[in-house]
């Protein structure tokens, strides 16, 4: 079993009428890292409609799993590196989470 060490969370909300574009540019990256890391232990990507936001929370082995991935050519095509989103991204946050465990 491989032990969470990492947590990245972001908060992204939309411009008026720009939810499911939000939602689009949110997902697909995320499921390509996905597919081609190892030390991904789980992510979800959630949508807010009243809030018009989306959150997404990916926990990995460790944070240069992450980190790592995003310095590739791959990762950066999928994040869209160089384009103006703008247009659809009204606020975003991101957090570096270390997840505790507690004992029961």
């Amino acid at each position: 079993m491989i032990t969470p060490t990492y947590t990245f969370v972001s908060v992204s909300t939309a411009r008026p009428g720009m939810l499911d574009e939000l939602i689009r540019i949110v997902r697909r990256p995320n499921e390509l890292m996905e597919q081609t890391l190892s030390g991904v232990i789980g992510t979800q990507v959630s949508v807010d409609r009243e809030r018009n936001a989306v959150v997404l929370w990916a926990t990995f082995d460790k944070k240069e799993t992450l980190y790592d991935y995003l310095t590739t050519e791959e990762a950066k095509r999928a994040h869209g590196e160089g384009e103006d989103f703008s247009d659809i991204i009204e606020s975003f946050q991101m957090f570096d989470l270390t997840p505790v465990v507690s004992q029961r």
